[in-house]
């Protein structure tokens, strides 16, 4: 408030006294705009939050600094408030791809499966969209989510026609399939994986599970102690360690 108070004196000075030097209404929106972007990079959203605030009371009607506030909002999980200012922002700038993307991404985090599979599909297929292996990624996830695994699939073969090799791809479809209890194509696609990331432990970990699945409890044990030994004191090497003590494996 003090800050708005000075502001007001100054500009009755100025009518008053005559010229003198003063900042723009643009550069200050700007540079608000500029310091909330460098803490929305920081991950600083509180700080980003000060600063984005401060240039919407500027800028109402600017299109970014509503995009990047629902970042900010979206970061400190405030949802309902990240959702509202990335709808304000495709109000100001209609059909955005970079801010439909994100949007898609919060209601992944929102649990709202068919509303994030809708906005992911419309985004990979705007051509104006540079990053559409990211968008088919986020659809395949919306479908496995909601259960719609045959689709999760498809969107997942998709995104592996850009991006081959992509072994977090290619991961996430074999953790569909052994929701499918498809579990040979999903051993068969982690050991692609595995052959791509030797160092992939989460994968490493899917596929002794798998291997349990298919009652196959020494190839399982293998898997296991290898990710206790790679993983040694995290949650991934702890949960290794109770399999294999489930299996009784004293290593």
């Amino acid at each position: 408030m003090m800050r708005l108070i000075v502001w007001s004196v100054l500009m009755v000075a100025l009518v008053v006294g005559g010229c003198g030097p003063t900042t723009k209404p643009k550069d200050e929106v700007r540079a608000h705009h500029k310091m909330g972007q460098s803490y929305l990079a920081r991950k600083e959203y509180s700080k980003a939050l000060n600063e984005l605030l401060t240039a919407e009371k500027l800028a109402p009607d600017d299109a970014a600094i509503q995009a990047n506030l629902a970042e900010a909002y979206y970061g400190k999980r405030a949802y309902e408030l990240s959702e509202q200012h990335f709808k304000e922002s495709l109000l100001l700038d209609p059909d955005n791809p970079n801010v439909e993307n994100n949007l898609a991404a919060l209601y992944l985090d929102m649990q709202r499966w068919d509303d994030a599979a809708h906005l992911f599909r419309k985004v990979s297929d705007n051509l104006l969209f540079p990053f559409r292996v990211r968008s088919l990624t986020g659809l395949g996830l919306a479908y496995q989510r909601g259960g719609n695994y045959i689709k999760a699939i498809l969107a997942f073969n998709e995104a592996l026609e850009s991006a081959p090799g992509s072994t977090g791809i290619m991961a996430l479809q074999a953790q569909t399939y052994m929701r499918m209890a498809k579990y040979d194509l999903a051993r068969t696609q982690l050991k692609k994986v595995l052959k791509l990331a030797p160092e992939f432990s989460a994968a490493r970990l899917m596929l002794g599970e798998c291997y349990l699945y298919l009652e196959d409890n020494e190839a399982a044990a293998e898997q296991f102690r290898e990710v206790a030994n790679r993983e040694d004191g995290t949650e991934r090497g702890d949960k290794a360690r109770e399999y294999l003590k489930l299996l009784q494996d004293p290593s």
